[in-house]
């Protein structure tokens, strides 16, 4: 018993000085440094596949919003379609894009999905239909 509470005392009190040891940082002071910082960049990196647009694809479609047309192409990691996709909507100037990464959670039964671009409720709406219909028993 005198070792259990020793070991708790112990463990308490490590992790007291490891809080107060960051206690007076930031976010953005330990973002850009070591450890942190490679941790943190990578959360900002994607799959080669989408970063290089080189991933298993069909053929772009024009799609009509607000009476105005859309350029909608997918896209997934070559040999694991299922698992990892990429959505992209052109805007009709094609100047702007907005975009839907989905890989599926590792208990295989839906998907993480990560928005890109910022891009309004209707836009968002026909990203996520489009996942939907390429997987419907999800």
């Amino acid at each position: 018993m005198k070792a259990f509470m020793a070991l708790t005392l112990i463990g308490a009190s490590t992790a007291f000085m490891l809080s107060d040891a960051l206690a007076d940082q930031y976010l953005f002071d330990i973002a850009s440094k070591e450890p942190y910082k490679e941790a943190y960049q990578a959360m900002f990196t994607f799959p080669d596949w989408v970063r290089s647009g080189q991933g298993t694809s069909s053929p772009v479609e024009e799609v009509v919003l607000g009476g105005e047309t859309y350029t909608l192409g997918q896209m997934c990691k070559p040999h694991d379609c299922a698992d990892n996709q990429f959505i992209v909507v052109f805007s009709p100037d094609k100047t702007k894009a907005w975009g839907l990464l989905a890989t599926r959670t590792s208990d295989g039964r839906s998907f993480n999905t990560q928005v890109l671009g910022e891009p309004d409720s209707a836009i968002r709406d026909l990203l996520n239909k489009t996942l939907t219909d390429n997987n419907p028993q999800d």
